[in-house]
């Protein structure tokens, strides 16, 4: 019986205004971006490589949200990461004059800047700047398994009484996974697993073929298939589900997770937020938002100073024993379901990590991932992604899902909190207005259609449940208010327009430009299906 392994990376990203005018305002937004391609999708086309050239085939599966595809593939975007590892690099030859009398430090700064310089190269040269490009490239080799996404992480239990909405976010992911990718994947992953009764059909009706759901999902349900999360279901359409192991977390983040290993880069401690303004120069200056260098020179040792500068070579190899400890343990885990499972031809374990919280905790999570993959065989685990086990997908059993989600403590209340909650009445109208606008002007052209094309994209950004989120947990909340109020404004703006007959051409052209995701938009999508 065969033991599969399915290992799925989940990125998130919020629409970034990134004019010249705005950089200021979302310095620290672009740099969390930037920080992310360099410590996860950089390296991961990087291992991606590695094992292509190796004979490897094991396929890992990769959730890149739409708004990330867009910020990635626009041009300016793309200038501005080089000249953010530029100014990086400047702070380097700084601190190689600072540290000069401290061996341990300086070997740490010689390696940022290395890292660095590499970074570029390889974005610059091998990947022509576009690594969407690239990953479409590893997609089309059959390495990679893409799932889609909504257009914006959309928390779909807030809307399944105005099914308008879901189905437009459904469907503007679609058109941008065929833009960026080529194809519909086969997968769908709903954003923040926020699952509730109906939301599978309205996936299944865009063709896709399989979901993932929380484990809860799975085993609350009134009939809870017999081989519990370790082999696929489907619900009353046929709609495939995987359960995720929501365990998996608390491995790798709980209070003994293997991210603390005291060997491993402490991600908390970067000079950006320990240094003098002044010697930070070029990356920030005085009256700038302090933020996150990517020169970090201690580990997770807390108790012990001498020991405390991070060593790059054991972290690496606690890393590789980290990999075969994570795979012996999956390789119990399943047998023990095998055991279970009767005549199945495989048992399945669905593990995801978010790619917030591996920049934010694990430098070294590529490395592990690599030695996971390559390791694997030797416990008889078999790495692979959910479609390759859909051959007999109308011989799975039926069930029906129980409501779940991966935030909060299972339900997603941190989405609708006390202190988030006054989001919730504006988004919502705006959702009504929507659908009514469309209604109204179902075949209007010229400015009206600019108008009702650019209140489309501002309500699909403003019900991104990733702003209700930052807000709740204090991660950059001013940015994200604004954001959101930005949008619930212009579309506002868009609405009381086409009521008046009357509209500015400056500032439509203006606001087309400043928020330019998802150019092919058709407000059409909002339309209610018959």
């Amino acid at each position: 019986m065969l033991k599969n392994l399915v290992l799925v990376i989940k990125a998130n990203q919020e629409y970034i205004r990134h004019s010249k005018k705005d950089f200021v305002d979302v310095e620290p937004e672009l740099n969390s971006l930037f920080e992310t391609v360099s410590e996860i999708y950089i390296p991961l086309l990087n291992m991606l490589e590695n094992l292509e050239k190796d004979g490897f085939t094991s396929k890992i599966g990769l959730v890149l949200p739409p708004v990330l595809c867009s910020l990635l593939e626009n041009k300016e975007v793309q200038d501005m990461y080089v000249a953010w590892l530029d100014n990086r690099n400047a702070l380097g030859e700084a601190e190689l004059k600072r540290c000069a009398d401290k061996p341990d430090l300086l070997k740490n700064v010689q390696k940022t800047i290395e890292a660095n310089n590499k970074l570029k190269t390889d974005f610059v040269e091998k990947l022509n700047k576009n690594i969407i490009a690239k990953f479409a490239e590893y997609y089309r080799k059959n390495l990679l398994e893409i799932i889609a996404t909504t257009g914006t992480e959309i928390f779909m239990p807030h809307y399944i009484d105005i099914p308008e909405v879901i189905s437009a976010q459904i469907e503007i992911g679609l058109q941008a996974y065929r833009k960026s990718f080529g194809e519909t994947p086969d997968g769908f992953w709903i954003p923040e697993l926020g699952y509730t009764p109906g939301v599978e059909k309205l996936i299944k009706g865009y063709g896709y073929l399989y979901t993932i759901l929380d484990a809860r999902s799975v085993l609350l349900s009134e009939n809870v298939p017999s081989k519990g999360i370790f082999f696929p279901a489907r619900t009353d359409n046929s709609l495939a589900v995987f359960a995720n192991d929501s365990s998996f977390d608390g491995f790798m983040f709980g209070e003994k997770g293997i991210v603390f290993n005291p060997v491993y880069r402490n991600e908390n401690r970067d000079i950006g937020f320990e240094l003098d303004v002044e010697k930070l120069n070029p990356v920030m200056k005085e009256g700038d938002f302090r933020i996150s260098t990517g020169f970090r020179y201690w580990n997770k040792c807390f108790t012990d100073e001498e020991n405390s500068v991070y060593d790059a070579q054991k972290a690496v190899e606690c890393a590789k024993n980290d990999a075969v400890e994570f795979l012996k343990n999956k390789s119990e885990l399943l047998c023990k379901a095998a055991e279970l499972a009767g005549e199945s031809a495989f048992v399945t374990n669905v593990c995801s990590i978010n790619t917030d919280k591996l920049r934010q905790n694990w430098h070294e999570v590529i490395i592990w991932l690599e030695n996971v993959i390559r390791n694997s065989k030797d416990y008889d685990l078999n790495i692979t992604s959910c479609n390759e086990m859909l051959e007999k997908q109308f011989t799975f059993e039926k069930f029906k899902p129980y409501y779940s989600a991966e935030s909060g403590t299972g339900y997603g209340e941190d989405l609708l909190s006390s202190k988030n909650s006054w989001m919730m009445r504006y988004v919502r109208k705006a959702c009504e207005r929507m659908v009514d606008l469309v209604d109204r002007f179902p075949n209007d052209t010229g400015l009206k259609t600019r108008l009702l094309n650019l209140g489309a994209k501002e309500l699909l950004i403003a019900q991104s449940s990733g702003l209700a989120k930052m807000i709740e947990n204090d991660e950059f909340p001013e940015f994200a208010e604004k954001r959101f109020k930005d949008s619930i404004i212009a579309f506002t703006s868009v609405f009381d327009s086409l009521g008046s007959n009357t509209v500015s051409t400056e500032w439509l052209t203006t606001l087309e430009i400043y928020d330019d995701i998802f150019p092919w938009m058709n407000y059409r999508i909002f339309s209610t299906k018959k």
